[in-house]
């Protein structure tokens, strides 16, 4: 008896250590419809925390942003294009600036800072940005 409830109390201590340090902003993946990402960060100050967690998760969307836009958009030829090219760098720069949070919490613990963060962008969002940039004219 005394060995199955030692045995039930070591699970449980580690169960609830797991879910301690579960990010809540797991559950935000990407879908047919939106790319999403989801990152933590920690820190001894709150705020660098928060930026780090965003910074982390735009990373991690550009990663698929990128993917998405040279696989739909990129025209392959033999010759470079300076103008394409710059503007779906303009077009990439501004989705990126367009991305909302959908899921943000920082908690402390022990004198640190650990930052929680979901993000998110529509691929119509994506689309309508890039062909509105390939159509302006070059300055």
């Amino acid at each position: 008896m005394k060995v199955t409830t030692i045995i039930f109390l070591f699970a449980v201590s580690l169960t609830s250590c797991s879910l301690l340090n579960r990010n809540p902003c797991r559950t935000y993946i990407s879908d047919e419809t939106t790319f999403r990402a989801f990152s933590e960060a920690t820190s001894t100050n709150a705020q660098f925390a928060e930026d780090k967690a965003l910074l982390l998760a735009k990373k991690e969307i550009a990663e698929k942003l990128d993917d998405y836009i040279l696989d739909k958009y990129n025209h392959k030829t033999f010759l470079e294009d300076p103008d394409f090219e710059g503007k779906i760098t303009t077009a990439r720069k501004t989705i990126l600036t367009n991305i909302s949070v959908v899921c943000s919490k920082t908690i402390v613990r022990k004198g640190m800072y650990k930052s929680y963060i979901a993000i998110e962008i529509p691929k119509p969002e994506i689309d309508r940005i890039v062909k509105e940039k390939l159509k302006e004219e070059v300055r």
